[in-house]
């Protein structure tokens, strides 16, 4: 499999990441490590199938999702539509390849660019989520720890008998907390990921932009299962719904 990957990319200088990056057999173990890290090179590779694709077709090789979906969510790229042509296989971390990230596009009508989301992380908004909802139906009442205003709220996991839940960041070595809206929808508090991305990228947010598009241009990763921000005062606020 890895052979092919060198007659997909013909550069240089991806030729010589490749042969570290691929260099021989995996065993198990450095097979199971590779799945659960994010590479750049990975992203070039798809990211220039994907705009050859496009170039190609004058569509983009994504999965048809509800229209509904969150949109860091929604244009989830479609490996099998650029397999053999455009990509000998799917990337090694991916999902399809029993990794953990799901690749996705952003901008998909001005520029589509690939990033990743890890499944991590929405596996665990999705269990705090079902035990949320299993508190409404019991006791009719969010599991609320504090107000964080704007119709907001920390979670008590000690009611739900659960143990803390946090995220590990994908911009640093710290965790992000889970937070609820007043509707009981539970999401990963990205304010300390957009600020560190504001001042480590010197980023700007235009006015009346919702930082996180900022965020998912200067990162590898999406912020999936998020809510709205603002900036208030230069610092990230989530915003009233």
């Amino acid at each position: 499999m890895w052979q092919t990957w060198h007659t997909a990319l013909r550069l240089p200088v991806m030729l010589a990441v490749l042969s570290v990056l691929l260099g021989g057999c995996l065993y198990p173990e450095e097979r199971k490590m590779e799945n659960q890290i994010p590479s750049e090179f990975y992203l070039e590779a798809t990211q220039k199938a994907v705009e050859q694709y496009q170039q190609d077709t004058g569509v983009l090789p994504i999965v048809t999702k509800p229209a509904d979906t969150p949109i860091f969510e929604k244009y989830e790229l479609d490996f099998r539509k650029m397999m053999p042509k455009y990509l000998p296989d799917a990337p090694g971390n991916s999902f399809e390849k029993g990794g953990v990230y799901k690749y996705v596009l952003i901008d998909v009508e001005t520029k589509p660019t690939v990033r990743l989301i890890h499944l991590g992380a929405v596996s665990k908004v999705a269990d705090v989520q079902s035990a949320v909802n299993n508190f409404v139906r019991n006791y009719g009442k969010l599991p609320i720890k504090a107000d964080l205003g704007n119709g907001y709220y920390s979670i008590d996991f000690q009611k739900m008998s659960m143990q803390d839940v946090q995220v590990m960041s994908t911009e640093g070595n710290y965790l992000l907390p889970l937070v609820m809206n007043a509707k009981g929808e539970v999401g990963i508090d990205y304010a300390a990921d957009i600020a560190n991305i504001l001042r480590s990228k010197k980023a700007e947010v235009m006015e009346n932009t919702d930082p996180r598009y900022v965020m998912a241009r200067h990162s590898m990763f999406v912020p999936a299962k998020s809510f709205p921000y603002e900036l208030v005062d230069g610092e990230p606020r989530l915003q009233k719904l």
